[in-house]
C-alpha cells in the first residue's frame, strides 16, 4: 500500500509527542523511532487504524505499514 491509496480522512501525524502518545496508547509506543510519519483514521473516539511510514516525508509513492488495527 502507498500513501496515495490512503483514505483521505486519514490523519498525518509527524510530531514525536503526537507519535508518542498514540503509540503509547495502543502499547506500541517501541515503535516510535522506527515510524518518523504515521497516517491515523480516528472514529468513534478511538484509533481505527494507523499506518507507519519509514521516512519523514511522506511521498505519494511511499509504501505505508499497518500499524495497528481495530
Amino acid at each position: 500500500m502507498l500513501v496515495a491509496d490512503l483514505p483521505e480522512e486519514a490523519l498525518l501525524i509527524q510530531n514525536s509527542q503526537d507519535r508518542l502518545a498514540i503509540l503509547e496508547s495502543l502499547g506500541l509506543e517501541e515503535l516510535l523511532d522506527q515510524y518518523p510519519t504515521l497516517f491515523v483514521l480516528v472514529g468513534d473516539a478511538e484509533y481505527r487504524k494507523v499506518w507507519g511510514i519509514r521516512r519523514f516525508v511522506p511521498y505519494l509513492d511511499e509504501p505505508v505499514e499497518v500499524v495497528y488495527e481495530a
